[in-house]
């Protein structure tokens, strides 16, 4: 996800699992309980990240209070679903509680050939030893089964000119499997009403496996004949995170403290054979070459046969070996004055970063030790009106080799933002505008070229205002909108034809809105309707070039209608209602356009029992 110039971070309860290479495998939402998006002030309280922002995941966890619950969906494409959701506590004094999340779902694709298998399950325990202390023990197993890991397409005849269910994807492939395990052990204690310890350990192991086309050019006598040769990925990411933190207050004669402080521990390793050209020949002049199996785009064939293949030896014998090790001491001090009408915070972070690299055989490895403060400052004017400013220094640990050889440095930015909030009609809606002016050094890409290497620009600036209303802004009528606008460029690189040029996944105005209305009066009140659209304008692409291709414009419009009783909730929700082409992650590269289509026109019921 982009935002604000740069690709946010991602968390799960709070903790960084973000593999090296890819991923993280989404979590399903049958696991979770809500996402935080952290942006400006919110972002003080979170660990190693973007300066732009992040979102955290959180998941499901249990309450003490029985509650049961199943949910069915169906919807276009053959679409299948079905989850429960078990709440409960399995003895007398409700020390021990559960919660238990499965899910199976399986579905087509408006692709040609594409389909989605999906199994998710996910316990959690915890004892509650007093109202002060806990431990809870949680584990997520997800499965997957895709036939394309990414219905990217392409042609030099423009972004959008095949068909939406055009593929370049060969169904005697076999399908991509993705297995990810993911557990979290947490130990909470509450010393009293103002301090608490939390400790936690987690990890995270995600394993890929699978076959897929992949264009490499196209004929020279006839350019609308695609040249594919398949490739085959066998990788396996691992992430081990320790955490301990406290969680304060000290109330002193005008001054209140809040404080935060505690200590990261992060492992991160991929192992793999990725991008593996493994259908090839030896030519007339004794070197290997590639196989293609040409693809005509104005009247595809398949059905065509190609060898199976496995990597001999398995994970120990790939192309890719690397690893991430990184170490942080962080505080964080909100001292509050003048009644909490005026808030200081003051903090830093120490962060000491190791990486290894082994990619086709070439090694390299790095040693990075950072410190990185936050300053921010907010005044209450009003009870309702409150204006804040803050300086913000961040750190992403990186791992990864250039094509030269050269090891991938962390990244670092510099956040600095203004910001006014307001509440208005008692709190029922409030309103957030913000400006902001961000730098960034060592941002990362895959090179297109090669996709075990990777690309480092130099430095980078995003420049943008953003404004939300949240709330209910009439009777029964609550409203989601948001306005962004950003400039990022970069400011320098190692290509110096690229200085100026617009950041990858660039969007220079972002403007959304979801409307959701409860209809009035006693015979109604139980119907709800909803309707919201995206946009995005002035779209950039997906690697940064000296000449631009930008894609086109975005507009979706979505809406739906709900019922709901004592025991059941029935929504119906449809999806590009306007039937708009639409595309994603468009970009550029040797005469060929690429991009990733949309769905069309779509639909989905879902049923919602709770016993």
């Amino acid at each position: 996800m982009f935002m604000r110039g740069g690709q946010i971070s991602t968390l799960r309860n709070g903790i960084d699992l973000t593999p090296i290479y890819r991923g993280p495998v989404p979590e399903d939402a049958a696991i979770i309980d809500r996402v935080e998006f952290m942006k400006g002030p919110s972002l003080f309280m979170n660990n190693i990240g973007d300066p732009a922002g992040t979102f955290n995941v959180l998941t499901k966890q249990p309450t003490g209070t029985p509650h049961y619950s199943a949910t069915a969906m169906l919807g276009s494409w053959n679409l299948y679903r079905l989850a429960a959701d078990l709440d409960g506590v399995l003895d007398a004094k409700k020390k021990l509680q559960y919660r238990l999340n499965v899910m199976g779902m399986t579905s087509e694709s408006f692709v040609r050939y594409d389909y989605n298998r999906r199994l998710v399950l996910a316990p959690v325990l915890k004892y509650q030893f007093s109202d002060r202390t806990s431990v809870t023990a949680e584990y997520t197993y997800q499965q997957f089964q895709y036939a394309l890991i990414s219905p990217i397409v392409m042609t030099p005849n423009g972004y959008a000119s095949l068909p939406r269910d055009f593929t370049i994807h060969e169904p005697s492939l076999k399908p991509y499997q993705v297995r990810d395990h993911t557990g979290f052990l947490t130990f909470a204690h509450a010393f009293n009403k103002n301090w608490s310890l939390t400790a936690r350990a987690s990890l995270l192991q995600n394993d890929y496996e699978g076959m897929y086309m992949w264009v490499t050019g196209v004929n020279p006598a006839n350019p609308n004949l695609l040249l594919r040769n398949p490739k085959y990925d066998l990788v396996r990411m691992q992430v081990y995170s320790q955490q301990v933190f406290v969680n304060g207050k000290i109330r002193m004669p005008g001054v209140t403290q809040q404080i935060l402080a505690g200590v990261d521990m992060n492992q991160k390793q991929v192992l793999g054979d990725i991008y593996v050209t493994y259908d090839t020949y030896t030519d007339a002049a004794g070197k290997t070459q590639p196989r293609y199996y040409p693809l005509h785009i104005d009247a595809p064939e398949y059905q065509i046969q190609t060898p199976d293949y496995r990597t001999p030896g398995g994970l120990t014998h790939g192309n890719t070996d690397q690893s991430i090790r990184y170490y942080s001491l962080y505080a964080l001090d909100e001292l509050t004055f003048f009644r909490e009408k005026l808030r200081l915070t003051l903090g830093g972070r120490f962060t000491a970063v190791n990486t290894h690299n082994n990619v086709s055989s070439v090694e390299t490895s790095s040693k990075d030790q950072v410190f990185t403060p936050r300053v921010g400052l907010s005044y209450s004017i009003q009870p309702t009106w409150s204006v804040y400013a803050l300086y913000d220094q961040t750190l992403i640990p990186q791992a990864g080799i250039t094509s030269a050889g050269e090891a991938i440095r962390p990244l670092e930015g510099i956040n600095r933002e203004i910001g006014v909030k307001k509440d208005w009609l008692d709190g029922r809606w409030n309103t957030t505008l913000s400006v902001y002016h961000i730098h960034r050094s060592n941002i990362v890409a895959t090179d297109p070229n090669n996709a075990l290497y990777r690309l480092q620009v130099g430095k980078t600036h995003a420049k943008g205002i953003e404004l939300d209303v949240v709330g209910e802004v009439l009777p029964g009528l609550n409203a989601v909108i948001n306005y962004a606008y950003n400039d990022s460029k970069i400011d320098s690189d190692v290509n110096p034809q690229l200085i100026g040029a617009r950041t990858p996944m660039y969007v220079k105005h972002v403007q959304n809105t979801w409307l959701n209305y409860h209809l009035p009066g006693s015979k109604l009140s139980s119907f709800s309707v909803s309707a919201g659209y995206q946009y995005q304008g002035g779209r950039g692409e997906r690697y940064a070039t000296a000449v631009q291709h930008p894609g086109p414009d975005y507009f979706r419009l979505d809406g739906g209608i709900g019922w709901h009783c004592k025991h059941l909730k029935v929504n119906v929700l449809i999806n590009n209602i306007l039937n708009k082409t639409l595309i994603a992650t468009p970009w550029y590269r040797n005469g060929l356009y690429y991009w990733v289509a949309q769905a069309p026109l779509n639909a989905r019921l879902s049923m919602h029992y709770v016993l």
